[in-house]
């Protein structure tokens, strides 16, 4: 039996006191692709961070080639073989292509030489990625970024070889040339891990599949050589509910026959976004599920004016027409809840009453040209009081709230702008599952006053703990709705991968080796 390149033992790695890494164990083999997947929260990032030198583990062994690995950076992972490809692009935009091939850990020098322009070319080249050296990173699209990151580990011509969703940004054609370049290094003698939230592109590239549930392996059991996507699922959800998700489901409720509703019609954008025709009505909380660019996010930027559509038509429960812009989405009515509430829903230097006034003040202008700030920490009290706050007065500064308290702050700013439809991004990410409970409060009671509510979430669970029910998309388009008994995290992640959801797996089953062997 052939030994591993680079393994990992017994890996345990906490924050907080919380356990992210439970004991973690994982082959890397020469010449082969080892598919990394898990529910989002499992801790898969932890784990690849810890592999590439950028988080120490708290407990455990790294060995490459048999040999204990030490590592302080990723600079010296690097040094040792071990590349990394992160979701997260560390790119400089105003920097060339070039230029950002060049620069990586421990490479000394400004300039590029001639023969590492060559060497770049012709990898760029066989990514398909068609851009001069030249041009600077800020002028490529998101996709062409993600080649340049893919190209620049590529050229450092790593062992080992780590790559954290990478084909996230990537159009089908270029994920098949990216999987045809995976192979070639695979056949090269390259070792691979790939992480993924694509399970059919896991599926299709992978020798090896492992799974992370909870910070944990967990066995993957299938009835053929390799897994199906319905069989990995039941291996990243197959538990009852999971530490940190809620456990019941709301009271189903359909729309208020003759209420407000929200109707989207043969809605067509430049980037792809292609929906015949989705309702949402009033009381509804409606889930809009999605892998990566699936559509969810285009919908939302559409609805609140920051992308205008090609065709279409589009009725807000308020009755008016959409704004243009995002002023003009405000005053029809339409509140914006973003994912990245630190960067885009709150300013956290600035005061709980600041924030929470801000939008009916300053974009709806509803406190006059001279406020009365009295007035104004007075409903912001009042506020903050209904949806329930923990602070010690409206004068706190909003960043030395926790997490969960600054999303009750955005819940707080929007409501006092009286919204009809309410795109909630996100709402939960970042927050325990106490603040969970809470939001889910929130949102049904808000529901409950006859709002519209579209709602994402990265995490499955949420929207079996708080939607009525979801609407699934892929490649821009709606192709299945989930209701009732069928609204479950299995049926769910099932159908945001392109399959139909089957019963559980029977006992027969037998268990598929983790990543310790060639596919057949």
């Amino acid at each position: 039996m052939r030994e591993p390149v680079y393994t990992a033992r017994n890996i345990s790695k906490a924050f907080n006191g919380q356990p992210a890494l439970r004991g973690v164990d994982i082959d890397i083999f020469s010449g082969q692709i080892a598919g990394l997947v898990g529910a989002n929260g499992a801790g898969k990032s932890t784990l690849m961070k810890i592999l590439s030198g950028a988080l120490r583990a708290d407990s455990g062994e790294l060995r490459l080639d048999g040999k204990p690995l030490l590592m302080t950076s990723m600079l010296e992972a690097w040094q040792s073989g071990v590349g990394f490809v992160s979701q997260e692009l560390n790119l400089f935009p105003p920097l060339s292509v070039a230029e950002n091939l060049w620069l990586v850990p421990g490479r000394t020098g400004f300039i590029p030489s001639g023969d590492f322009l060559d060497a770049a070319h012709a990898e760029t080249e066989r990514l398909g990625l068609d851009v001069s050296l030249s041009t600077p990173v800020a002028a490529l699209s998101l996709a062409d970024r993600q080649l340049v990151e893919i190209a620049r580990a590529l050229l450092q011509r790593p062992r080992v070889l780590i790559l954290d969703e990478p084909t996230s940004a990537l159009h089908a054609s270029e994920v098949d040339r990216l999987h045809h370049v995976l192979r070639n290094l695979r056949d090269a003698g390259v070792a691979m891990v790939y992480i993924s939230h694509f399970l059919e592109e896991v599926i299709e590239v992978a020798d090896a599949v492992v799974v992370i549930r909870d910070g944990a392996n967990v066995p993957l059991e299938a009835a053929a050589d390799f897994p199906t996507v319905p069989e990995i699922v039941s291996a990243m959800l197959g538990r009852p509910a999971r530490h940190g998700t809620l456990e019941d489901a709301p009271t189903r409720r359909s729309a208020k026959t003759g209420g407000k509703t929200l109707v989207v019609e043969a809605l067509e954008t430049r980037s792809g976004l292609n929906v015949d025709r989705l309702e949402a009505g009033e009381g509804e909380v409606v889930g809009l599920a999605g892998l990566a660019g699936a559509g969810p996010e285009t919908l939302f930027q559409v609805l609140f004016g920051q992308v205008r559509p090609e065709a279409g038509r589009i009725e807000l429960p308020s009755g008016r027409p959409p704004g243009s812009n995002r002023a003009g989405a405000v005053a029809a009515g339409v509140a914006y809840f973003p994912s990245d509430r630190k960067r885009l829903g709150l300013t956290l230097e600035q005061s709980i009453c600041e924030n929470v006034s801000a939008v009916r003040s300053l974009s709806l202008g509803r406190d006059g040209f001279v406020p009365n700030t009295a007035r104004q920490r007075e409903i912001a009290a009042a506020r903050c009081m209904d949806i329930g706050v923990k602070m010690q007065n409206v004068s706190q500064r909003v960043g030395s709230l926790s997490g969960g308290n600054q999303q009750k702050v955005v819940f707080a700013r929007w409501l006092e702008a009286d919204p009809s439809l309410l795109l909630l991004d996100d709402p939960m990410r970042g927050v325990d599952v106490n603040a969970k409970r809470e939001m889910c409060r929130i949102i049904r009671d808000l529901a409950a006053e006859g709002r519209v509510i579209l709602f994402y979430s990265t995490d499955p669970g949420d929207y079996v703990s708080v939607t009525d029910r979801v609407v699934v998309f892929s490649d821009g388009r709606v192709v299945d709705e989930l209701s009732g008994a069928r609204l479950t995290e299995h049926s769910l992640v099932t159908s945001m991968n392109g399959e139909v959801s089957t019963a559980p797996l029977n006992a027969e089953h037998r268990q598929v080796p983790q990543a310790t062997g060639e596919r057949k």
